[in-house]
């Protein structure tokens, strides 16, 4: 008898302790925090940069089926189409027509929540042609921690990252979440 007291005792303990930091950690204020409950400030990311490109797939096979491609159209070609992500390219995105914005800081939290914060749960395979006409470049510290190549018709990535992981995009709805905050003036 004894004993299953003990047992219903330290469960009831357990869960008003489970409770307690869930209900009252932050003494009930939402304040100081993002949509997705992370404090501002503990982003893995400090400085965003979103490039892109308008080119339309008309466009892309007058130069693909060019005779004589300049270096400027072999470029180019090679930024969309490649799998390939080098930061050195990152230099020359502009004199190709992709256009370079600074992405909006109260975006952060749903775009940290893509990247870094959530488990990816589809494992999307796409048979379709890429053109990674969208190029994420997360800064801290003013250096580059990763870059991630995106086409959104096909819904596919191509990450680079240095010392962090992006552990979580890639599911269908993450392109619906994400193209907006980039289509956003």
């Amino acid at each position: 008898m004894k004993r299953g007291t003990f047992i219903s005792v330290g469960i009831f303990a357990m869960i008003i302790s489970i409770c307690s930091q869930g209900c009252v950690g932050n003494g009930g204020s939402r304040e100081g925090k993002t949509p997705n409950n992370i404090t501002s400030g503990s982003f893995q990311f400090d400085s965003l940069v979103h490039y892109s490109t308008m080119i339309d797939l008309n466009q892309i096979g007058e130069l693909q089926d060019k005779k004589i491609q300049s270096e400027q159209d072999v470029f180019l070609l090679s930024v969309l189409g490649d799998n390939q992500v080098d930061t050195a390219f990152l230099k020359r995105l502009e004199d190709v027509d992709y256009t370079k914005t600074l992405i909006n800081g109260k975006h952060y939290g749903v775009i940290d929540s893509l990247f870094f914060r959530k488990a990816r749960q589809e494992d999307i395979d796409s048979s379709c042609i890429h053109e990674f006409r969208d190029i994420l470049v997360f800064y801290k510290n003013k250096k580059c921690i990763g870059l991630a190549k995106i086409c959104f018709d096909c819904k596919a990535m191509v990450p680079w990252d240095r010392g962090v992981q992006f552990k979580g995009f890639g599911d269908w709805s993450d392109y619906d979440k994400l193209h907006p905050i980039l289509r956003e003036k």
